[in-house]
């Protein structure tokens, strides 16, 4: 029982290259594992959750609870309380992945920092409490080896980051604020969820590469069709380069984007808000931007490969005339099971820097100057069970604009897998 486990997990993996997979594919817990072990806090539902497993079918529930104060600094000191429901599903052993989400509760996003999100999985599905399905995608291998996959439907970004790296943990179990694990220059060209089809090339397990073309529109709440390509068509194109650096692994990712509509620098993104100066800045015809992504295991214990410290690093240009943001830059540490018997718990410290394009700058009057953005975080996510997780969150961010003070952000956030 145990290989065919692994065979699942396996295909599930491979095949759903771009979608929510991580915390979802442990699908047998045995009856008699004690309360505290068990993946999920209602088991196997008495061999429900394993028996749809093998029928290609994989369910989960996952309630993620949020509690941020801004303590100082930014644009108003006040605390909030929000969270998130998300429903995973994978039919037919990944043809065919659901991702819907409830939003409810309130948040600081615009009080701390709003060209820097100090909660981004609160930005989804939209500032206002709702439920959507934020992503809705079909896979179809296209060669034996399900190396080459064929995707189409609705892409939720977090859970595209995510597949390709699992650390970030798409504001739920890592870093909380975007800036720190996402490259926020391609806000223009990516938007939180989106309709699009491509090819993914897969290299052992993980995401290598990949083409897509989609819809500019940023579409959580919608189906899309109704906007679909009225303003042009974006093409994103990826590939990742897989190292080795004194026998511990790494890789480097190269991204690039390109839009055909038309967008102005302070078009809502989805991602940012910048305040509202009823200034119409003139429009582009077209909108671009370039990543690269540094990853690197530094120190994996060779007893218990859980145990390790990683490196990210991201830097990104994008139109400045289109886009908020010329540059971004970001570069974290993280750590997992460094305290002896805590192999479960993770930890991390991160650094962002995002520079607005001098177009952004100049359209603000003189009575609402703006600033390059910049900030750091630390967290510590405990594993009370393994399915239950507790994490400690400290954000010093400088806000975009100047007249207002670093904001130091406290956080607090709890997530249950049911």
């Amino acid at each position: 029982m145990l290989m065919e486990e692994l065979a699942v997990r396996r295909i599930l993996l491979v095949v759903t290259c771009c979608i929510p997979l991580a915390g979802i594919v442990a699908v047998r817990e045995a009856s008699a594992e004690c309360f505290y072990c068990r993946e999920h806090l209602t088991g196997d539902l008495f061999g429900a959750r394993s028996g749809l497993a093998e029928h290609g079918v994989v369910a989960d529930l996952q309630l993620t609870q949020f509690y941020q104060d801004v303590a100082a600094g930014g644009t108003d000191q006040t605390g909030a309380y929000g969270g998130k429901l998300d429903y995973l599903f994978i039919f037919a052993k990944g043809a065919v992945v659901l991702h819907a989400e409830t939003r409810f509760g309130e948040d600081v996003i615009l009080d701390a920092a709003g060209a820097a999100p100090v909660n981004a999985n609160m930005l989804y599905p939209g500032l206002e409490n709702t439920t959507a399905i934020t992503g809705l995608q079909f896979n179809l291998p296209l060669t034996p080896d399900q190396q080459w996959i064929a995707t189409a439907g609705k892409i939720n970004t977090l859970d595209l980051f995510q597949q390709i790296y699992p650390q970030t943990g798409r504001g739920v179990d890592g870093f909380m604020n975007g800036s720190v694990f996402l490259p926020l220059s391609v806000v223009r060209t990516i938007p939180l969820s989106f309709l699009g089809a491509g090819v993914m090339k897969m290299h052992e397990g993980q995401f290598q590469g990949g083409l897509l073309v989609y819809d500019s529109h940023n579409v959580p709440t919608t189906s899309g069709f109704d906007e679909l390509f009225d303003n042009g068509a974006n093409v994103l194109g990826a590939w990742r380069f897989f190292t080795e650096f004194g026998g511990l692994a790494g890789s480097h990712l190269f991204l690039g984007t390109w839009a055909t509509g038309s967008f102005t620098s302070l078009d809502r993104t989805g991602w940012e808000f910048l305040p509202e100066i009823g200034l119409a800045p003139p429009q582009s015809n077209s909108s671009w931007s370039l990543v690269y992504i540094l990853e690197q295991k530094l120190w994996v214990d060779p007893c218990c490969g859980q145990r390790n410290i990683g490196l990210l690093s991201e830097w990104g240009i994008a139109d400045p005339e289109t886009c908020p943001y010329a540059w971004t830059g970001n570069v974290s540490l993280q750590a997992q099971g460094l305290i002896g018997c805590r192999e479960q718990d993770t930890m991390g410290v991160g650094y962002f820097y995002s520079g607005l394009s001098g177009d952004v700058k100049d359209l603000f009057p003189l009575a609402l100057p703006l600033r390059d953005a910049q900030g750091a975080e630390l967290y510590y996510n405990a594993a009370i069970t393994r399915w239950f997780h507790v994490t400690a969150d400290l954000q010093f961010v400088q806000p975009a604009l100047k007249a207002n003070d670093t904001a130091v952000v406290l956080g607090l956030r709890a997530k249950i897998d049911f």
